[in-house]
């Protein structure tokens, strides 16, 4: 442990980084009457549910369809303070496009069985064969020994069917095929089927995660933006505090009775000392399956939308990296201004573990040209981006999720890398932020 000030204030909890899983264990903490005090080392809240303003427009920093039924963990975090959600519905607004042609899932139902049928080009009886195979393995899900390709390739020989469901992984998902787990697939699928709706923020994700900030320091706890966590403090195998340091304040100690990290589960064992602090145990968790999702972000605003009178999002299943396309301006004309119009897509590597991420990036970019030939000549890009190292698209595969508890007391993780079974993403974290609360509160008398 390097030099640590004497503690200057003590909190109920600290959360470390802003993230939509420290935010949404900030209000869990908060509206359980605990004081709760939020570290971020950013001028931004939210991670990758935030916005950056470029040339008068709301630009994402990730996150685009945002989970709000009121059986969400994110919607139940706002719910406890009274938050409203200012979102735009998109659920059941989702288009793919093959090489053979694209498919406007149904909004009234039927989205699996119709896009099953899309990919196999309506042929009915290897559609009703398939579709009966999804609905047996949504009702006795299968173990995590074979990947969903695995999986599928068992059943079915379809390129189409595989490059769609390869499509539907990258892009919802943030894995591919071959690195998600059967069960995890289907788990997913399971938990979206059952009254899922999301939605895009009106106003950007940054007016979500600020609202929800606002309500959590009126209720007594505190946030601070622009300080970064030095060190988590371990004494006698116990989290008591936090390290921290901002350019206007300097170096502040803070003690807590519990510490939360939602800064990624390897970023969390640097914070608390390295490697030695931890158990074998606990390490081994760490190992097993290491690796990051990394993410391919591109934003652009053209005169003239690619797909006119578009606002859903398109999955796409005829490229090798580029995933998903969504045009924010014809969903909330508050994201760009009058007659400019604003265009997001994500692509992902076709292998998580690729080391070449910018040759791949560079094939995402031709595959945008290669899908809207001669459209993107004048195109004014606004973000090219390859997340990935200490700020993934995801910290963790889809399956291969840490527990939100260490082998250090008092220790929790929130976040992408720690959510729950058959959750990714936004949701993800705020399912992570519920167990860790959950965890914490239950010791209480």
């Amino acid at each position: 442990m390097i030099g640590v000030p004497a503690m200057k204030e003590r909190f109920d909890s600290i959360i470390i980084g802003a993230g939509m899983g420290g935010m949404c264990a900030a209000a869990r903490l908060t509206a359980a009457g605990q004081r709760v005090l939020v570290l971020e080392k950013s001028p931004y809240l939210g991670g990758r549910c935030s916005h950056r303003m470029k040339n008068e427009c709301r630009v994402t920093t990730g996150a685009i369809m945002i989970p709000m039924a009121p059986t969400s963990a994110i919607r139940e975090a706002f719910d406890l303070l009274d938050v409203p959600m200012n979102m735009i519905e998109l659920t059941g607004r989702m288009r793919y496009r093959l090489q053979h042609g694209e498919y406007d899932q149904q909004q009234s139902g039927g989205g699996l069985r119709g896009v099953i049928k899309f990919a196999l080009q309506d042929d009915e009886e290897q559609t009703t064969r398939l579709f009966q195979e999804f609905v047996f393995a949504m009702e006795h899900i299968p173990n995590d020994c074979n990947t969903f390709r695995e999986w599928l390739e068992k059943r079915t020989g379809n390129d189409d069917v595989i490059n769609l469901f390869q499509g539907f992984c990258a892009a919802l998902m943030g894995t591919n095929l071959h690195e998600i787990p059967a069960g995890e697939f289907f788990r997913f699928l399971v938990n979206s089927s059952r009254g899922s709706r999301f939605g895009m923020v009106a106003k950007g994700n940054g007016e979500l995660m600020e609202a929800l900030a606002e309500a959590i320091q009126l209720r007594g706890s505190r946030i601070l933006t622009r300080t970064s966590c030095r060190e988590i403090v371990v004494e006698h195998g116990r989290a008591s505090g936090v390290l921290a340091h901002s350019k206007d304040r300097g170096e502040e100690t803070f003690a807590a009775n519990d510490i939360l990290s939602n800064t990624g589960p390897d970023r969390t064992v640097i914070l608390s000392g390295g490697r030695e602090k931890f158990d074998t145990n606990y390490l081994a968790k760490l190992d097993r399956f290491p690796h990051q999702a990394p993410i391919f972000h591109i934003s652009f605003l053209t005169d003239a939308p690619l797909i006119e009178d578009f606002d859903g999002c398109l999955v796409f299943g005829n490229n090798k990296n580029l995933i998903y396309l969504e045009i924010p301006s014809l969903i909330s004309p508050e994201i760009s201004p009058s007659g400019r119009y604003l265009h997001t897509a994500f692509g992902a590597p076709t292998d998580a573990t690729t080391k070449n991420l910018t040759a791949e990036f560079e094939n995402t970019l031709h595959e945008l040209e290669l899908n809207f030939p001669g459209k993107l000549a004048s195109a004014e890009f606004l973000v090219k981006a390859k997340h990935s190292g200490q700020s993934p698209g995801m910290h963790r595969w889809a399956g291969y999720m840490l527990p939100v508890s260490t082998s250090i007391k008092n220790l929790f993780n929130v976040g992408d890398g720690n959510a729950a079974p058959g959750t990714i993403g936004t949701e993800g974290a705020a399912s992570s932020a519920k167990e860790a609360v959950k965890q914490i509160l239950k010791r209480q008398p």
